[in-house]
């Protein structure tokens, strides 16, 4: 009984390290340009140039990101259990992972942990 305790103790782990990898595997897999941004109870605003607005996760927990022209560096680390991403730069800003797929990432971005004042932002590869 306890070899089979310790057996799916160790697959469960196996699948959760799997699970962030997977994850991680996906965010850093290229630029994500956002498609559309969405205010609660509003309508999703759609980004006029894809190309103005982009997010690159790198492997080595750094990130790039531009808005509107203006580049900027910071870095990032993923929380598997809680599916945030937290990136620190001039401010930390944690993302809600809401579905991640390898074309397209959505968001919830968490500016204030207590706020129910939060923002949905789509990315497409």
């Amino acid at each position: 009984m306890k070899k089979i305790l310790v057996t799916l103790f160790i697959g469960l782990s196996s699948l959760v390290i799997n699970a962030q990898e997977d994850v991680e595997t996906i965010l850093t897999s290229g630029k994500w340009f956002v498609e559309s941004v969405q205010e609660k109870g509003q309508q999703p605003e759609m980004s006029a140039d894809k190309n103005d607005e982009w997010i690159v996760y790198h492997k080595d927990g750094k990130a790039e990101e531009n808005v509107f022209g203006d580049v900027s560096s910071s870095s990032w680390s993923y929380d598997n259990t809680k599916k945030l991403i937290k990136v620190t730069g001039a401010q930390t800003i944690f993302y809600k992972i809401i579905e991640v797929t390898s074309e397209k990432l959505i968001v919830e971005l968490i500016e204030d942990m207590n706020s129910s004042d939060n923002v949905m932002v789509t990315y497409v590869k």
